[in-house]
């Protein structure tokens, strides 16, 4: 039996996007792995036969990923393969390349060109329905002639060297700049290959969904400053005719369709919690909007994880009912919703749902069971069926420690523990322990597969999490932390963390360490500020000052500033109180930070200001800057990275809880 190294990532297989046929016979999916050599990530696409379970591999190009069914046989998906089509992209212009390929065999066919780059595809009948990147600033290449494309191609590599913002946001996390850059609705004639856009200039599409003839999207447009509340609109795709079924400015929208006739949907006012408050299902019917129900949890996956590729769907939907990906204290499940006002519960056991298809009344889901990997699940009424086994071999070779799980309360709440023993646990011996703080903060942690704790508890430490004040799947007043931050979250973790020194006496007190990102790493900020208790201290992607970060992230006007209930100008003490760097004098902690420099959703600004604070107070502190990674660094950054940061926290903690 092997132990669980820092390394172990990159031997896991990554199945996501399961999307069935027409007809239920087959489904196709991608599976991601990594390519160590390459420092990247491979995906091709595979088929399945539902009735068997039997899968086999259908592309080896190892850049597919994007597909959809043209048929009951025949995929199509975006590669780029054509040469001509390649140099083009070398020179600037943006292109994506389409091909057809039968399941049955043979190889892939070249089938069309679009003049764009597609982020997102969905077929209509002969059409093909695209989400589309527009950049204003940059010229189209496609339509000049020779002479021209050269003269405005050195225009536009000269401008290169400057960026000029007159819009927020102006940049966005995974995304880079998007100032003047929008996802444009296109339509494909497939027959002629003519595409044309559809929706309106400097609209942003943000989702977009095919009914028949009818196109349901939603779109934010601005010139300025972007709105957070979207418009649901409908394209005929007969004549082109728009219509607006909920105008921007009103409601934030999650999910539309047109469920028995009628075009339903998911939405929010956000005007009693705000950015975070779980959407309502409602239905628009005689020029009027009919609320359905109200469901008091999220409509998708909260469950944490680091080892996981979710490219499909959270929603969807057949004739009668949606089915959601929700998220219940402790794992995510399958909620079913009808017009009636009915919900019902699928799927509700150890584990989280990653994305959904449903086909004749069977639910296709990727997912992890109980401390599992991704693997492809079907839900035929309440019986579950796992249906590949992409990972079962690797996991039976390694050294998965259990996660033991307990109830406990604290100020009259019920919270859950977890806590995962040091591989070849000996009871007579003692141990350091981590405490790990997840993201948000309406993440959750659950008994599930997480990597990183697998690799620390297989190095020898108690690892132990909980879900505190302000997480998920407990309803909007439970995950309500709106100016609250490092109040009630901290007791929280704080009485977590004496509990379980109090359930598992093995843990040396003297060596504890915590460990957290994004909203774990302001946690970690915030409790070297408050408490000597650990010994060693990791914050990654951290908020330091919300003053200053609610001036420089993508969300910084928005959430940040709702958050802490204050902005700079009218109630600057709220954030400063709220702001770890406040504290920054208390410290003692040794603390690592780690950062990347294209986090464009916890600026690197904050962890700067916060290892700058603790050198000036003398506390032992280290920072590992990432080039070209962003806020997903931990799940999908690039393996080398993956590894370095891991190596960079387990040698942290080797130093400062192990040390003699």
């Amino acid at each position: 039996m092997r132990t669980i190294d820092i390394k172990d990532f990159m031997n896991y297989n990554y199945p996501t996007g399961m999307v069935t046929a027409p007809d239920g016979k087959h489904g196709a999916f991608a599976v991601v792995n990594v390519n160590e050599a390459d420092n990247c990530y491979d995906s091709c696409l595979w088929i399945m036969d539902t009735e068997t379970g039997s899968v086999k591999q259908l592309t080896s190009g190892k850049k597919e990923r994007k597909f959809i069914w043209l048929d009951n046989e025949t995929i199509l998906f975006t590669a780029n393969r054509e040469k001509a089509y390649v140099e083009k992209m070398k020179n600037g212009e943006d292109w994506t390349c389409f091909y057809k390929m039968s399941i049955c065999g043979g190889e892939a066919e070249f089938a069309f060109a679009v003049p764009h780059i597609v982020t997102n595809m969905k077929l209509a009948g002969e059409k093909l329905v695209m989400a589309v990147a527009h950049d204003y600033s940059k010229p189209n290449f496609a339509s000049m002639d020779d002479a021209e494309k050269k003269a405005a191609l050195k225009a536009w590599k000269e401008e290169k060297d400057y960026e000029v913002f007159d819009e927020h946001p102006f940049w966005a996390n995974g995304q880079g700049i998007v100032n003047k850059k929008r996802i444009r609705l296109a339509v494909c004639d497939m027959a002629s290959g003519e595409t044309k856009i559809v929706s309106p200039d400097f609209e942003n599409v943000e989702s977009f969904w095919v009914e028949g003839d009818v196109v349901l999207y939603t779109g934010n447009l601005y010139t300025s400053t972007r709105d957070q509340y979207q418009g649901l609109y409908s394209l005929s795709l007969v004549d082109g005719t728009r219509e607006t079924l909920v105008p921007q400015g009103n409601m934030r929208i999650d999910y539309a369709c047109i469920l028995n006739g009628k075009v339903t949907f998911f939405g929010s006012d956000m005007e009693m919690y705000g950015l975070n408050e779980n959407p309502e299902l409602y239905v628009i019917g005689d020029d009027a909007i009919t609320f359905v129900t109200e469901y008091d949890r999220c409509i998708h996956n909260s469950v944490g994880s680091d080892c996981k590729f979710a490219d499909g769907p959270a929603i969807v939907h057949d004739d009668n009912y949606i089915y959601a990906i929700t998220t219940l204290r402790k794992n995510s499940a399958i909620a079913k919703f009808d017009l009636a006002g009915n919900v019902e519960i699928l799927a509700d056991r150890q584990g989280s749902v990653h994305t959904l298809d449903v086909n004749n009344g069977v639910i296709y889901f990727t997912g992890v069971r109980d401390l599992g990997l991704t693997e492809i699940y079907s839900l035929n009424g309440a019986e579950e069926k796992k249906l590949t086994s992409f990972n079962d071999a690797i996991l039976a070779e390694r050294s998965v420690c259990e996660i033991e799980e307990f109830t406990y309360s604290y100020k009259d709440v019920e919270l859950d523990g977890y806590v995962m023993k040091p591989v070849n646990f000996d009871p007579n011996k003692t141990y350091p322990g981590i405490l790990t703080v997840h993201g948000g903060p309406r993440t959750i942690f659950g008994p599930t597969y997480f990597h990183e704790s697998q690799a620390f508890a297989n190095a020898g430490y108690f690892v132990f999490f909980t879900n505190p004040v302000g997480s998920d799947g407990r309803g909007n007043a439970f995950a309500d932390l709106v100016g609250r931050y490092g109040t009630v979250d901290y007791d929280d973790l704080m009485a977590f963390t004496d509990e379980v020194l109090k359930r598992y006496p093995q843990i040396d007190e003297k060596r504890l360490g915590m460990m957290g990102g994004s909203y774990g790493g302001f946690m970690a900020n915030w409790m070297i500020g408050h408490t000597d208790k650990f010994a060693a201290a990791v914050s990654q992607r951290s908020i330091s000052n919300w003053i200053s970060l609610s001036m420089t992230t993508d969300i910084g006007l928005t959430f940040d500033m709702e958050q802490v209930n204050g902005d700079p100008w009218t109630n600057l003490e709220n954030m400063w109180i709220q702001s770890p760097l406040k504290y920054a004098n208390n410290a003692k902690t040794p603390t690592l930070f780690i950062q990347s420099d294209e986090d464009y959703r916890c600026w690197m600004g904050d962890a700067i200001q916060m290892f700058s604070a603790l050198k000036f107070f003398g506390v032992e502190a280290r920072m590992c800057l990432f080039h070209g990674e962003n806020h997903e660094l931990s799940r999908s950054g690039k393996p080398s990275h993956r590894v370095r940061r891991l190596t960079e926290m387990m040698n942290w903690f080797e130093k400062y809880l192990k040390a003699e």
